[in-house]
């Protein structure tokens, strides 16, 4: 059986942002914002808005506020850049830059995107409502979404490295690293970093247990790999991202008529995802093998 040691990311737009990456897969509470009385969630990064003030109407231009900006992100990521663009130009702040990141994530324009939030969460000031420790470590998190997502894994593990000195142990920020160590082929330190989480929150998350599978089976440590990718089955057994790297640990473990059954499975429950694509890969690597029975 071929080896077969394609990423198990998925990366990083829209309501996956975040994912990941499995970017739905923060698993970092969300700093939660006021919203507007009369105003509705929307946006994909409508969990992420913050408790802000408005800024009254001038000149009959439309009030600020954050939360409509960033309930805007999701369904029309143009209007939310050009909303976010006006109010910077009026000395919107943070908010408005940080709501910018967030749109240009969405349209694609990654590599920006990742500057502009890795400042967000670095840089001056470090007081005030909007400057949190908690702030922070969220915005560290998508920063660290976006690098991936712009091919940048160095740089993602630099701002999650930074984050973790915000808030030591973060589950969000250890995955978001993780991932990016596996883009660097560093599976020992995905053992070593994700494995102390999990052995001291062993009710983390399934990417947590995806995460430590993949890099245990890279090691060709299948006998952990198959205990850890069992654990994120039992947390969710209709996971693709689990389903496909059980296939994977099945395949390389010999049993290909089980990864067949776990890659089949992955199409059948999301045909369209980024875990899908690579189980079609799977399944024809598998298919002309001669080997294979």
């Amino acid at each position: 059986m071929k080896d077969m040691t394609h990423p198990v990311v998925s990366l990083v737009r829209g309501s996956a942002l975040c994912v990941p990456l499995y970017f739905g897969l923060s698993t970092v509470a969300p700093v939660v914002y006021a919203q507007p009385q009369g105003a509705t969630r929307g946006g994909a990064h409508a969990a992420t808005a913050r408790a802000t003030t408005t800024t009254p109407k001038t000149d009959g231009v439309p009030e600020w506020s954050d939360q409509n900006c960033l309930d805007m992100v999701g369904d029309d990521p143009f209007g939310a850049r050009d909303y976010a663009q006006d109010w910077i130009k009026r000395d919107g702040g943070r908010s408005a830059r940080h709501c910018l990141a967030l749109a240009l994530v969405e349209l694609g324009d990654e590599q920006e995107a990742a500057q502009e939030l890795d400042d967000l969460a670095r840089k001056e000031p470090f007081v005030g409502q909007e400057s949190t420790p908690s702030q922070r470590v969220v915005i560290a998190i998508e920063a660290a979404r976006a690098w991936l997502a712009a091919n940048q894994p160095t740089n993602a593990i630099s701002i999650a490295e930074y984050g973790l000195t915000l808030k030591p142990g973060s589950e969000g920020l250890t995955l978001v690293k993780a991932r990016a160590q596996l883009e660097m082929n560093d599976p020992e330190g995905v053992i070593r970093d994700v494995g102390a989480l999990v052995a001291q929150a062993p009710d983390v998350g399934t990417d947590a247990y995806v995460l430590l599978a993949s890099a245990e089976r890279r090691r060709g440590k299948l006998q952990q790999a198959a205990v850890h990718i069992a654990k994120a089955i039992d947390r969710a057994p209709e996971s693709p991202a689990a389903l496909l790297e059980r296939g994977i640990i099945r395949g390389q473990a010999g049993d290909a008529v089980g990864a067949r059954q776990d890659w089949q499975k992955v199409l059948d429950l999301a045909p369209d995802t980024h875990e899908a694509d690579m189980a079609r890969q799977d399944l024809a690597v598998q298919a002309a093998d001669p080997d294979v029975p």
